[in-house]
């Protein structure tokens, strides 16, 4: 059996993604914020993954929060097979704005804990294994409302790249994935005007669904030969 860990896996795209790996035959960590409400989300997987997931409550925003899920999976699993950093954060305070606090909790958990998660866990990966990370759109193309979170996205993006290096000889891929904008509960609260002058951007003419992001993450895990790229799928859009 293949085991995975997505972090921020209780919702949206991280919960499809784990969704995805779980009907691919996985064993799946799935991460969340503690306080979280999971009731829904355990029944569901004792319903129809038993056996095949565990739950761990972490707070990815501080070391502390990176140490309780490593341990987590160093004390159920001698090997990672994938590690999918989604887990993510946004701020949209503006330049006159946003405090160092704010953007470095931002970076903190965008950046910084996906990149000591992978040094933490990365003795666990096999030869084959897969990394990838959670990019975005706005970390490739300028967007004047998420600046802390477009120049976070913008360091994840290069991470990946980066990391191709170090992993060279072990025959482990790093990749990440750089989203549009994706119909997540997050989304689905913005008014509908702001939602219509998105989709306007967009060619296709609607937010992407978590399940067609899960579907990119599930086919970087199975091809060989990808390898230090940046997947754009974002329907289309421009921003100008």
């Amino acid at each position: 059996m293949k085991y995975a860990l997505v972090t921020g896996s209780s919702s949206g795209i991280g919960r499809a993604i784990a969704e995805k790996f779980l009907n691919e035959g996985c064993f799946v960590f799935i991460n969340y914020l503690p306080g979280e409400d999971v009731a829904s989300v355990e029944e569901e997987m004792e319903a129809c993954y038993k056996g095949r997931y565990s739950l761990c409550p972490a707070d990815l925003s501080d070391f502390e929060g990176l140490n309780v899920l490593a341990t987590h999976v160093e004390q159920r699993t001698e090997k990672l097979d994938y590690l999918v950093l989604n887990a993510g954060a946004t701020n949209r305070a503006s330049l006159d704005e946003i405090t160092l606090e704010e953007w470095e909790r931002v970076f903190a958990i965008n950046l910084t804990t996906p990149l000591f998660l992978v040094q933490r866990l990365h003795p666990r990966i096999p030869e084959h294994g897969r990394i990838v990370f959670m990019g975005s759109m706005m970390g490739v193309l300028p967007h004047s409302m998420s600046l802390a979170y477009g120049v976070s996205k913008a360091g994840v993006n290069f991470l990946a790249q980066n990391l191709t290096k170090f992993f060279e000889g072990r025959n482990i891929t790093v990749n990440a994935i750089a989203p549009g904008f994706v119909d997540t509960p997050w989304q689905k609260e913005k008014p509908m005007q702001i939602r219509q002058n998105i989709e306007d951007k967009v060619a296709l003419h609607r937010f992407a669904e978590p399940e067609e992001i899960a579907s990119l993450c599930w086919y970087l895990t199975q091809n060989e030969y990808i390898n230090g790229a940046v997947i754009p799928i974002h329907g289309g859009y421009s921003y100008r």
